[in-house]
């Protein structure tokens, strides 16, 4: 039997990989945005699994989750996790004429 988890994130982080893809690809505040999140799950991690918490913290962990895998997606090869696989088609286009 899946978990909510199991059968929900693949939909968010579809549509959060759609987004950075017309976006152009993740950006630094993207990957500073994980860190934050990969923090704040050490902490509180227990909520996104079990619920719990204050009024909405668990939609916020849910959503930032999979933004984070959204842009781990994006790393050659791809992330594994809650039993999927996640992995964006970067085109070859992507990023370029873009400014650091």
């Amino acid at each position: 039997m899946s978990s909510l988890i199991e059968i929900m994130m693949p939909m968010a982080v579809f549509l959060e990989v759609k987004a950075m893809e017309k976006s152009g690809g993740p950006t630094e505040k993207d990957m500073k945005d994980i860190q934050d999140t990969a923090d704040i799950l050490s902490e509180h991690g227990n909520i996104l699994l079990h619920g719990g918490g204050k009024m909405g913290e668990c939609a916020d962990l849910f959503n930032r989750t999979a933004h984070a895998i959204a842009v781990l997606a994006f790393v050659p090869g791809g992330v594994e996790i809650f039993g999927a696989k996640f992995e964006a088609r970067v085109r070859q286009d992507m990023g370029k004429g873009q400014e650091s």
